[in-house]
């Protein structure tokens, strides 16, 4: 009951941002211009002010390990279930390696993120930080670089998409303020606290208002597959790679599969458009793991708190 307590406010505020995107209180563009400030300024200004004034003593670069391993694992195994069993686009580079984005993505920022906050508390975002710093740029170069002949790959165009990312630059910005040990000045961290203060509400909203959006009509096996790899598969492997082969403690292994148990995120769309494959399975997976997860992330956080009880 605890754990419920704590995420409800989470879904609360996701059904609202669905409930007033499907009555038409917002607009298409209204939910397009908001998304703009927040992942191009609210977000990325929260992400810089608490890395700038973050802990970093206990950051572990085994974490990178820990989880991409399994994420990439992951992700072979969705594109040879594609690339191998579907019906109609076996043997397709391009929607394979779109299938293994989609079962293999976490939407760390919109949901991940916001939970592990609550449950851990900001000890956690160094973790987080470290996590999403690569997390786009890993999983989006491997699918640009399968979807397409190498010959063909505009690793200009790669580079600049991937480095001009606001998250990734606030990320980094942020990592290396920290690390010269500089200080914030006093007018600057209290703007940039005001203006990340909405950003994590604001996206829980978003991530409710795009389910509006989305409709699942065809690919329900492929679907089920994905979120199946997704909300199951990759959370009991990074659990396992992070509890007992690096022997974590209790915060990183919970923040580690917190992050894998969310559900798709919504960028992966977004490449399945550009790709022109799998549009109608990546925007149903977005739609499943997201309600899905309404479930199975407390049951992830309380077989987590069982593993820890039964350790001490």
């Amino acid at each position: 009951m605890a754990i419920i307590s704590l995420i409800s406010p989470l879904i609360i505020i996701g059904f609202i941002g669905f409930l007033l995107a499907k009555k038409a209180w917002f607009t298409k563009a209204q939910i397009d211009a908001l998304t703009k400030f927040t992942f191009n300024l609210a977000i990325p200004a929260f992400l810089f002010q608490q890395l700038a004034n973050a802990d970093l003593s206990t950051i572990n670069l085994s974490i990178y390990g820990a989880f991409y391993l399994p994420a990439l694992l992951v992700y072979g195994c969705a594109w040879a279930l594609n690339y191998y069993f579907h019906q109609h686009l076996k043997r397709d580079l391009p929607a394979s390696a779109v299938y293994a984005l989609g079962a293999s993505y976490s939407n760390n920022v919109i949901v991940g993120m916001p939970v592990v906050l609550m449950v851990l508390g900001e000890q956690a975002l160094p973790t987080v930080f470290l996590v999403v710093s690569l997390h786009s740029a890993l999983l989006f170069g491997v699918t640009s670089i399968l979807a397409v002949n190498i010959k063909q790959f505009n690793w200009r165009v790669f580079l600049k998409q991937t480095f001009y990312n606001p998250l990734l630059i606030a990320i980094t910005s942020g990592f290396l303020v920290n690390l010269m040990a500089l200080k914030l000045p006093s007018i600057i961290n209290d703007s940039l606290l005001l203006l990340g203060k909405p950003a994590i509400t604001l996206a829980l909203f978003l991530l409710g208002a795009s389910l509006a959006f989305y409709k699942i009509r065809s690919e329900i096996k492929f679907i089920l597959s994905a979120s199946l790899l997704k909300l199951v598969l990759l959370p009991s492997l990074i659990l396992l790679t992070s509890h007992y082969i690096f022997n974590f403690s209790a915060i990183i292994t919970m923040t580690l599969v917190i992050l894998s148990a969310s559900p798709t995120g919504v960028n992966a769309y977004l490449v399945a458009k550009q790709q022109v494959k799998h549009q109608e399975t990546i925007a149903g997976t977005v739609v499943t793991t997201t309600l899905l997860s309404i479930i199975t992330l407390p049951l992830w956080l309380w077989s987590l708190s069982s593993v820890y009880t039964q350790a001490t």
